[in-house]
């Protein structure tokens, strides 16, 4: 749709905001309320009429069962477009590549904050799997807090499906399962995309702490990951003081090295001629010892190029002097 055209009578396009494969995204104004708003139609081309119906009938049964700050709710749905709050702000992938990676402090902050939009969706009597967790569907607001949009891939959770309808997600945050024949997706699915979504984010090497959160997150093996929010949750609050803890030991035992090397410079400074005495008293001792070593083992090898290789190194050694005194009387 074109800029300023007025669609089902009511809303005035405003730009495209995005086109994804089924869909694209309009940024409107509600001409009854005056509110900005978002339009998501289902795009025609590879869809029969009655495919388009279900892909907006399904992401809208889902978002209307939902009522959570971090999620746009539904104002109006069609067959083949739906309506939904505008979410000022941009997306965290357009964050990053504006800005830069982000410091880990934000990273956890951001952290927390889809931990509890996840949480609230897999507590749902009908469990929610959001299934395509990833900056591009992360949007941040003008306050730095979060929301989540684009609940295309979501589905509900189904205890007893040996499998989901579709396969969906995004390649480099989709878990091992989202790929087909391990199942159906469940909560930890999301838990997978959420430490993708981590490692993708954070600047530099994160802390050992951290790394371990998202270690346990990304588990090819969802047996292996955290079973809930929940539990992310209570490792994020843990969090804090083990870095702490862990810094208290770090900088006790730089605390220590640096006394330590403080005490050995001291004490080499008050002691410096004693030592210096000691030294060059050691070195006079020791230096006719070495002389001696030296000695035989130079008569040594001697004694094995004469006994394995018929070589008198005194008679060369002579030999060449001869030559040396020879050329020199030449010169001269």
């Amino acid at each position: 749709m074109k800029n300023e055209t007025i669609y089902r009578n009511r809303y005035r396009i405003l730009r495209k905001i995005g086109e994804g494969g089924s869909s694209a995204v309009y940024m409107a104004s509600d001409n009854e309320s005056g509110e900005p708003v978002t339009i998501k139609c289902i795009r025609s081309d590879g869809y029969s009429d009655a495919d388009i119906k279900d892909i907006a009938r399904e992401e809208t049964r889902i978002l209307r069962k939902l009522d959570h700050r971090a999620i746009p709710k539904v104002v109006a749905a069609y067959d083949d477009a739906f309506v939904l709050e505008y979410v000022p702000g941009n997306s965290l992938e357009k964050v990053i590549a504006k800005g830069g990676k982000l410091k880990e402090k934000e990273v956890v902050r951001i952290a927390k904050e889809l931990v509890d939009i996840l949480g609230y969706l897999h507590r749902q009597k009908e469990p929610v799997v959001y299934r395509d967790l990833k900056p591009a569907n992360i949007i941040i607001k003008p306050d730095g807090h979060v929301s989540l949009i684009d609940f295309g891939a979501a589905r509900f959770f189904r205890h007893g499906d040996a499998a989901d309808t579709l396969n969906l997600g995004t390649y480099g945050y989709a878990a091992p399962e989202q790929f087909g024949s391990l199942g159906q997706t469940d909560p930890r699915t999301d838990i997978y995309c959420l430490g993708r979504t981590l490692e993708q984010i954070i600047k530099g090497k994160p802390s050992r702490e951290l790394e371990s959160i998202i270690d346990k997150c990304t588990k090819p093996d969802r047996d292996d990951r955290f079973k809930s929010c929940q539990e992310i949750e209570e490792a994020l609050k843990k969090y804090p003081i083990q870095v702490l803890g862990h810094r208290a030991i770090y900088n006790a035992r730089i605390a220590f090295l640096a006394a330590a090397a403080a005490l050995v410079i001291t004490f080499t400074s008050n002691n410096y001629e004693s030592i210096k005495s000691y030294a060059a008293y050691d070195a006079e001792m020791r230096l006719p010892a070495v002389k001696d070593r030296l000695g035989n083992a130079g008569l040594r090898i001697k004694e094995i190029l004469k006994e394995r290789f018929a070589i008198d190194l005194d008679e060369e050694i002579q030999g060449n002097a001869v030559l040396l005194d020879m050329f020199g009387e030449a010169d001269r």
